[in-house]
């Protein structure tokens, strides 16, 4: 059992146990926050058949803070006592995709459709980044209330997966071995696609209409079959992007939309960026037509903050064209997407012809805005805050 008061700043709130580990949820006395804290038994982190100890654990902490994902649940801090070593992360909300009993009537194959292509998009993005060995399960994947798909970030997701090996298996496995733990590529390549598609499935028997089970199974298949592990994940996500379409009748037109041509579209990939904050303005900003784009403003000490997500309709950029100056932050693509160029004179231009006056206090604006966020930035380093 855990005492009343962790390390004098989070108040236990209630526990689970299972062996040789303990999940808290706690309050934060600092931050006046939930946060969920995942403490393990120190000798897990000794055992001669894992490969994993403490220096790999507090790298994976390290490279789990250095990015953000509005799917993932954020890694905060290490702690320890003399006991155990403890992992603070943002709580989870709801419930496991494993609890979920399966034919659920209020949600829908559009929505199981959205969430799969969510979960192989944040894949992609992991693997352009270098992270492969995610670890990902429905254990670790959960369903919020507001019908959010969340799931464990890197370090919590890899150190629940080591605690449970040595309860089942004395810590063999595929990815872990007295070689060191999670060394070896394409082994975690092909793990991550054989987990990718056993969420999938987990998710297609959720929705009570069965149109979607047949086609998303086809796809799992097609992962864990892929004649190349390199690009079995990208792969299942275009054609989970084809499942989605068709589930929610959208029909993708093969012409550029009114007023665009194709030399002024731009299609990315995951892990992609539009821009780094602290490029200089190269004159453009841009229209999001399809995709989700996180924007985002790094600290001096390297940790990703989140400040905003883009979605279609949404202007990105567009201040360093009002104002001339540097990027104030930068914009990753989290899924396929594709985006209208505007040139700063034409963007100008065309806010000069409907009013000059507005031009002005937009410029205004700009500058208020670039202070205000990097007060927030600020703000969220010095309390710790879920970036």
């Amino acid at each position: 059992m855990l005492p009343g008061m962790l390390f004098e700043r989070y108040r236990v709130l209630n526990t689970t146990t299972e062996p040789g580990l303990i999940r808290a949820r706690c309050q934060d006395s600092r931050t006046d926050r939930q946060v969920s804290i995942l403490g393990v038994d120190k000798s897990l982190l000794d055992h001669p058949g894992t490969g994993y100890d403490l220096a790999l654990l507090q790298a994976d902490l390290d490279q789990a803070r250095t990015t953000t994902h509005p799917s993932v649940l954020q890694a905060e801090e290490l702690l320890q006592d003399e006991r155990r070593v403890y992992l603070v992360c943002e709580p989870p909300e709801g419930l496991a995709l494993d609890r979920l009993p399966k034919g659920v009537a209020n949600l829908s194959a559009a929505f199981a459709a959205s969430a799969m292509t969510r979960l192989l998009s944040l894949m992609e993005l992991s693997q352009r980044i270098g992270q492969t060995g995610l670890c990902l399960s429905p254990q670790a994947a959960y369903l919020s209330p507001k019908g959010q798909l969340r799931v464990e970030n890197f370090a919590s997701a890899r150190l629940l997966h080591v605690a449970r090996s040595i309860h089942s298996n004395n810590g063999a496995g595929a990815l872990l071995g007295s070689f060191g733990a999670f060394r070896d590529p394409s082994r975690c390549r092909a793990d991550d696609a054989e987990r990718a598609a056993v969420v999938i499935e987990v998710l297609a028997d959720l929705p009570a209409d069965c149109q979607i089970k047949p086609l998303a199974r086809r796809i799992a298949g097609n992962l864990r079959n892929s004649s190349s592990m390199d690009n079995a994940i990208a792969d299942a996500l275009e054609q989970m992007r084809g499942v989605q379409s068709m589930v929610e009748g959208k029909q993708k037109s093969e012409r550029p939309q009114a007023g665009t041509t194709a030399a002024n579209r731009r299609t990315l990939r995951p892990g992609e960026y539009l821009f780094h904050q602290g490029d200089a303005c190269n004159g453009e900003c841009y229209v999001l037509d399809d995709g989700l784009v996180q924007i985002s403003k790094t600290t001096p000490d390297g940790r990703e903050l989140y400040l905003d997500l883009s979605k279609p309709g949404d202007i990105i950029g567009e201040m360093a064209v009002l104002d001339d100056r540097p990027r104030m932050a930068s914009a990753q693509i989290l899924e396929p997407s594709e985006v209208v160029v505007i040139k700063g004179a034409e963007f100008l231009s065309r806010l000069e012809k409907s009013d000059i006056v507005a031009v002005k206090l937009l410029e205004v604006m700009a500058a208020r805005i670039r202070y205000q966020s990097g007060e927030i930035a600020r703000l969220k380093t010095l309390l710790g805050a879920k970036a």
